[in-house]
């Protein structure tokens, strides 16, 4: 199969993958309305939703992230996802809305360097806010996914535990509205067919080591309430990743020429391929 051929295999394949936790979301959602778990207050197992819906248990934790993100229900480590009390309070219309309009998440990712770029610059900033408004909960929640991410054996389970390190650092800083940000960027960067293939590489054994040193300094700045080191930990966690993937092992650059895009030139534009 061709390159361009992979492509398009790739992004439908995403596109189905985004249209089933979207619709596993929306359906639990509704579930949650009519009161079915409102006895035990929180939703079944990863496990047993997955066997309810069919799917994958990769699709529930990306609808599940998609329902933490808009603040309607909340992961406890060991415990499980316990439903908040603003979920009650939706009206029945904004579920239809969430079904029928354009959904950010299927917008066109702007490119695998301008996603990182907007990572490196949007989380520095939250990670320097954190440190000035954490919280003795906060401190042991973020450690607790730092440590849940060091001792996690496959790649895959890395891939998705980073991104409760990030979610737990943008949930410190007591702002809903940021951390709905931080994980609409994390929802778009996931769903793009390269940060797929490039995710398991990223968090491969050989690569644990650095990622854990770097979860280490953020934890240990945002613990200390010190904002410029939580900024420089973060910015430089970053860079890393930036690095890795621009010249690291299994990953390549190919220098584009110049494009147009709106009537305006886009000289030496990189674009990134995975070796897989």
């Amino acid at each position: 199969m061709t390159e361009s051929g992979d492509i398009l295999t790739a992004k439908t394949e995403a596109d189905k993958e985004v249209r089933a936790y979207q619709s596993v979301g929306n359906s639990l959602l509704q579930r949650i309305r009519t009161g079915e778990f409102r006895a035990s207050g929180k939703l079944p197992t990863e496990r047993e939703l997955a066997e309810v819906y069919g799917v994958g248990r990769a699709v529930i934790r990306d609808a599940l992230v998609m329902l933490e993100v808009k603040g309607l229900v909340q992961s406890r480590q060991g415990s499980g996802i316990y439903i908040t009390r603003k979920a009650y309070e939706i009206q029945p219309v904004e579920v239809v809305e969430i079904k029928s309009r354009p959904a950010w998440e299927l917008l066109p990712a702007g490119g695998p360097f301008e996603l990182i770029q907007a990572h490196q610059w949007f989380e520095s900033h939250i990670a320097r806010l954190a440190a000035t408004q954490v919280t003795e909960d906060d401190i042991l929640h973020i450690q607790q996914a730092c440590d849940d991410y060091g001792r996690a054996d496959f790649a895959d389970v890395r891939e998705k535990l980073e991104l409760q390190v990030h979610m737990a650092i943008a949930a410190a800083t007591q702002n809903a509205e940021l951390t709905i940000m931080v994980g609409q960027l994390w929802m778009r960067r996931d769903n793009d067919p390269f940060w797929k293939a490039a995710g398991p590489r990223l968090h491969s054994a050989q690569n644990r080591d650095r990622w854990v040193e770097d979860h280490a300094r953020l934890a240990s700045a945002i613990r200390s309430r010190d904002g410029d080191g939580a900024y420089v930990a973060m910015w430089q966690h970053m860079d890393a990743v930036k690095q890795l993937l621009a010249g690291g092992e299994g990953f390549s650059v190919a220098e584009g020429g110049a494009e147009k895009a709106g009537g305006r030139g886009r000289a030496g534009r990189r674009r990134l391929k995975v070796s897989v």
